[in-house]
């Protein structure tokens, strides 16, 4: 069981790696198995716990907009809709998943997953894969994939940890593990409650309300690892979530539970199965309207190694979709489902890798659909220099809400059974290089994306519907670098351009250019991050009320840079006390047109760890 023994001595190091860490930083997304990042020809960024706690983020949305090639914009403060771009393309192109298993959301207008309702309880870290991974994993797929992944605890442990601030704002998170003879259980639980701030300005006009919209949830999850012999691993996880969020005069309450059963088997020297079992289920309730999505996935895949360094890797898996609502009782009952079968091959030979990936998705209304992609590294030793390549197709199915309609908007929409699945491709080119005598890297990305048979809503006389019309282009630039001039100081670094052409304000609410740029400095006891966030200008479309009806118009939404930072002192190798501030120049700014976003804030907390 050699090769098995490497592929759980690669997952195992594919825990947090810190910037002192000697091991190899591991993807577990861009080939469905562990594999080192320098050798995986796609553009991955890798969010660790360390990461995480040192920016003093809060939600996921915290963690991705600082990704280069990410931004995110949503409707006001915490809770309210959320949405992200990814390489000019937004978050219905976009797949997440928990443990390798999706959770978007069928009972959503795009599909898209509920970013406002993910929080960090329990993540170990988050992988972001970008381009067309259509071919690994179908629908969806064509921008990103973001892969959260829970802690595997390797001995006992007990955290709490205690945050609050402005706008009467509190968080409590407590996690607990215990190390098996074969295995581990972990317990988590958080809880966070703000007063918040009004979501609406003057911009909106009559719309207008100047009230604070509270944001509240509650989590908990288990975990659990057993291993019943040297060749069996299992592992599952629980979660339970429930909180509501207030919006002016309105008010939406959630639900959510999420269940997976992931198992590992070897069955020779070279050959291990891997099966995932996962049911997600979503429930949003606006007043007496409610809003249930269901989600239900199952795969078996088998991976066979040739040798440490080359394996194929096939399997089939099955996902289901279904949406609840009596919002729209023709859409109330309706659901889809995708059988798929895919095959991969990996090697590296001296310095090259090589992966080759293909799918057929068998769609129970639009039939079947094939993907592919081609990716390759290269790395030139005596230099340390990376060169990479990816280029790969995708498609998306239409959503529920598309084909059959739902969604009360200005207009009521109604949804369309005719439409067609959007196709797209992409490719993305990266250099990456270290210079070990400055402590520096830095790499950079070349981005392109296609997307043709786009699904948009229109109006037709009273009434909107969707309708496959045009093309989409995307494409820029991604840019990120570190430097460490002395052992307690560092400077880091990300930019991004993006460039949007299509039809329909595809381009709304995209910054053409925006960076991050910060420094950490450690002192004895003390850590510090600072870091700043800037935007370009953007447009977007307000919709301005004329008698009884609604016109728009477009307007510009004006570039912007916040300053924030995170200070920490650990009292013992036991506590720790820090300190957040956020847009420390009470810099006043919008990401969508009459909706706030948060001022000058600080938060304390402390860390307890045993």
């Amino acid at each position: 069981m050699r090769r098995f023994l490497t592929v759980a001595t690669l997952l195992a190091i594919a825990t947090p790696a810190f910037a002192q860490s000697s091991e190899p930083e591991v993807t577990v997304t861009a080939m469905k198995v562990s594999v080192p990042v320098e050798n995986v020809g796609d553009d991955v960024d890798i969010i660790t716990q360390e990461q995480i706690k040192e920016m003093g983020f809060t939600s996921i949305t915290d963690v991705l907009k600082y990704v280069a090639g990410v931004h995110f914009y949503s409707n006001g403060g915490w809770g309210q809709t959320s949405n992200i771009v990814v390489q000019g393309l937004r978050g219905k192109y976009v797949l997440v998943l928990v443990n390798g298993v999706p959770i978007n959301d069928p009972s959503t207008p795009n599909g898209k997953a509920n970013f406002e309702w993910i929080d960090l309880n329990n993540v170990e870290k988050i992988e972001v894969l970008k381009g067309s991974q259509s071919a690994l994993y179908g629908s969806e797929a064509i921008a990103a994939v973001i892969n959260i992944i829970t802690k595997k605890p390797e001995k006992n442990q007990f955290s709490f940890r205690f945050e609050g601030g402005k706008y009467k704002t509190f968080k409590e998170n407590l996690y607990g593990a215990l190390k098996l003879k074969d295995g581990f259980l972990s317990l988590s639980a958080e809880n966070f409650k703000t007063n918040g701030f009004s979501v609406t300005n003057e911009h909106l006009g009559s719309l207008y309300n100047g009230d604070n919209d509270p944001f509240h949830y509650t989590t908990g999850s288990v975990s659990f690892g057993y291993s019943p012999s040297e060749t069996v691993k299992i592992y599952g996880d629980f979660l339970a979530k429930g909180g509501y969020a207030e919006y002016d005069e309105g008010r939406v309450d959630y639900d959510r539970i999420f269940t997976d059963l992931r198992t590992e088997i070897a069955t020779s020297d070279s050959l291990y199965w891997e099966l995932l079992l996962s049911n997600n289920r979503e429930r949003r309730e606006y007043g007496s309207t409610f809003y249930n999505g269901i989600t239900r996935f199952v795969s078996l895949s088998p991976t066979y190694y040739f040798s440490e360094n080359t394996f194929l890797k096939g399997g089939v898996s099955y996902r289901y979709e279904k949406a609840r609502t009596n919002s729209f009782l023709s859409v109330d009952n309706k659901s889809q489902f995708i059988r798929s079968v895919f095959l991969e091959g990996f090697t590296t030979f001296h310095s090259v890798s090589v992966s080759v990936a293909g799918r057929i998705d068998n769609h129970s209304k639009f039939g079947s659909h094939g993907t592919y992609k081609v990716s390759l590294a290269y790395r030139f030793a005596p230099t340390q220099t990376v060169l990479k390549g990816q280029y790969g197709t995708g498609f998306k199915a239409p959503t529920l809400s598309q084909l059959y309609g739902y969604y009360p908007y200005f207009n009521l929409t109604v949804g369309n059974p005719d439409l067609d699945p959007e196709k797209s491709e992409g490719w993305n080119l990266t250099l990456q290089q270290k210079i070990p005598f400055i402590k520096t890297s830095f790499s950079a990305t070349y981005f392109k994306n296609r997307v043709w048979n786009k699904i948009y809503r229109t109006t037709v006389g009273t009434r909107t519907t969707y309708i496959n019309s045009g093309k989409l282009r995307t494409e820029g630039l991604e840019l990120r670098g570190d430097f460490t001039p002395l052992k307690f100081l560092s400077f880091y670094g990300t930019y991004t351009h993006t460039n949007v052409a299509g039809e329909k304000n595809d381009d709304l609410r995209i910054p053409d250019d925006s960076y991050t740029l910060g420094l950490k400095v450690t002192y004895g006891k003390w850590k510090f991050n600072g870091w700043a966030q800037h935007y370009s200008s953007r447009k977007d479309i307000y919709w301005k009320q004329v008698g009884s009806y609604y016109v728009p118009q477009q307007v510009t939404l004006s570039a912007f840079t916040t300053y924030n930072c995170y200070v920490s002192y650990a009292l013992n190798e036991n506590v720790e006390i820090y300190a957040k501030g956020v847009n420390l120049t009470d810099k006043k700014y919008e990401l969508v047109y009459g909706y706030n976003t948060m001022g000058r804030a600080l938060f304390v907390g402390t860390d307890f760890r045993f």
